[in-house]
C-alpha cells in the first residue's frame, strides 16, 4: 500500500492507495482518505488511519514548507518509510514551461499530472484541470504534453469572507444559490454576487482558454465545489475528488520507472 499526503494551508488530506488495483486504463486506486488538521504530531492519528496495512512507499506535496518536518517524522515513526516530497524540480510525465516554476504550488503540478495521466491523449487531447476549492485554479496541459500554466482566482468562500471582513454591515451569508440573480435581501444579494460569477466566470475562462489555444481539451474537475459546478452548469466534464492524491501516486510510479 502507498501513503499519499496533500499538505494544505489549514489541513492535510491523506490517502491510502492500492497500486495493484485497476480502474479503466490506469492501475491503482485511492481506497481511503481522511482530513488531518495541523497538529504538532500526527503519529497517533496516522497509526489509526493506516491500521494493519503495510506501507511500501509514501509521498507528499505541500504548500506549507513548515509542515514538512512534522509529517516526515510521523511517517517514519509509523511506517518506517521515508516521506518523499514532489516539487517542480521532480521528474514529471509532462513538460513544465511555466516562466516561474519555483513560485508554482506543488498541488497544482500534481493535479495536472493526475489529469494528464488519466484523461489526456498524447498527440490528440490535452486537459484543463479545474480545481474548485479555497482558490479556483485552472491548469492547462496541451495535447503534446506541454504545461504552460493556468489561472489562479479566489474561490467563493474567500470572496464571501472578504466581503464580510472588509465592510461594516455585510453578513457572512450561507453559500447557497438564490432563486434569482436579483437578490431580494442582503443575504440573497451576497449569494448572487458570489455564486453566479463563479458559474459564469468558470465557463467564461474555459471558453477563453479553448478559443486562445485552439486545441482539443478534456475538462477535469476536482475540489470541494467541483460536483456543484458540474451539476449547476450541466456540462460533460469529468470529476475526480482525489485527483491530487492520484497525481502523487502517478509521480511515484513515474519516479520508479525512470
Amino acid at each position: 500500500m502507498w501513503l499519499l499526503i496533500d499538505i494544505g494551508n489549514s489541513s492535510s488530506k491523506v490517502g491510502l492507495f492500492d497500486p495493484m488495483s485497476t480502474v479503466e486504463h490506469i492501475p491503482g486506486e485511492v481506497i481511503r482518505t481522511q482530513r488531518f488538521e495541523h497538529a504538532p504530531s500526527q503519529v497517533l492519528a496516522l497509526k489509526e488511519f493506516i491500521g494493519s496495512h503495510t506501507i511500501s512507499r509514501a509521498a507528499a506535496v505541500t504548500v506549507v514548507p513548515q509542515q514538512r518536518g512534522a509529517w516526515m517524522d510521523a511517517v517514519r515513526q509509523v511506517t518506517g518509510t521515508d516521506l518523499l516530497f514532489f516539487t517542480h524540480e521532480s521528474t514529471l510525465p509532462l513538460r513544465l514551461s511555466y516562466e516561474t516554476p519555483q513560485t508554482m504550488g506543488h498541488d497544482r503540478i500534481v493535479a495536472a499530472v493526475g489529469a494528464w495521466t488519466r484523461h489526456g491523449v498524447p498527440g490528440e487531447q490535452g486537459v484543463l484541470v479545474l480545481d474548485a476549492g479555497t482558490a479556483l485554479n485552472i491548469e492547462v496541459v496541451r495535447p503534446d504534453g506541454e504545461y504552460p500554466g493556468g489561472v489562479i482566482a479566489a474561490g467563493p468562500n474567500l470572496i464571501r469572507d472578504a466581503l464580510g471582513m472588509s465592510t461594516a454591515q455585510l453578513p457572512l451569508a450561507a453559500l447557497e444559490l438564490p432563486p434569482s440573480p436579483v437578490g431580494r435581501s442582503t443575504k440573497e444579494a451576497i449569494q448572487s454576487g458570489v455564486l453566479f460569477p463563479l458559474l459564469d466566470g468558470t465557463t467564461g475562462l474555459v471558453r477563453r482558454i479553448r478559443e486562445r489555444e485552439a486545441l482539443p481539451f478534456q475538462v477535469v474537475v476536482t475540489g470541494g465545489w467541483g460536483t456543484w459546478l458540474i451539476e449547476q452548469l450541466r456540462v460533460d466534464w469529468k470529476y475526480d475528488r482525489n485527483l491530487v492524491l492520484k497525481g502523487i501516486a502517478d509521480l511515484i510510479r513515474h519516479d520508479h520507472s525512470g
